[in-house]
């Protein structure tokens, strides 16, 4: 593709982003992400706010059962998460159960590496989508 075809390109495409643009910010949603025209707001979780109900439980239980480091602990944690998860979520029970065993053997290093491994996966959807579910 030549230069000035890829300038004109260029230019079109932040043409039309600002056309859209331009129509979210008048109050409509033509050409404007779903994801954008529909954030809700949870009332809960941001500064200010009351913690949202799963990162309550996570801030007072979990951070409790790893900071001691207690292997029982952070098992019986692990199964009450393992026990509630999300519709869509599919690995959620397997990575849960997962650092349940590891906890139990004593590899807490191992435990924390499964809660990692389900925020990697998970948070940024669950805060997105569920973030004021009851946990």
């Amino acid at each position: 593709m030549s230069m000035s075809k890829k300038l004109m390109s260029a230019l079109l495409m932040s043409v039309g982003i600002g056309f859209a643009g331009a129509a979210w910010a008048a109050g409509g949603t033509a050409d404007v992400p779903t994801s954008v025209a529909e954030k809700k707001d949870f009332g809960c979780g941001a500064k200010g706010q009351k913690a949202c109900p799963m990162q309550g439980w996570m801030k007072s239980v979990m951070q409790s059962a790893t900071t001691s480091g207690d292997g029982a602990k952070i098992a019986e944690a692990l199964k009450y998460v393992a026990a509630r998860p999300p519709k869509g979520m599919d690995k959620w029970v397997a990575i849960s159960n997962e650092g349940v065993e590891k906890a139990k053997k004593g590899d807490i290093d191992g435990a924390k590496a499964s809660c990692k491994s389900c925020h990697d996966l998970y948070k940024a959807e669950y805060k997105e989508k569920l973030r004021d579910a009851p946990f």
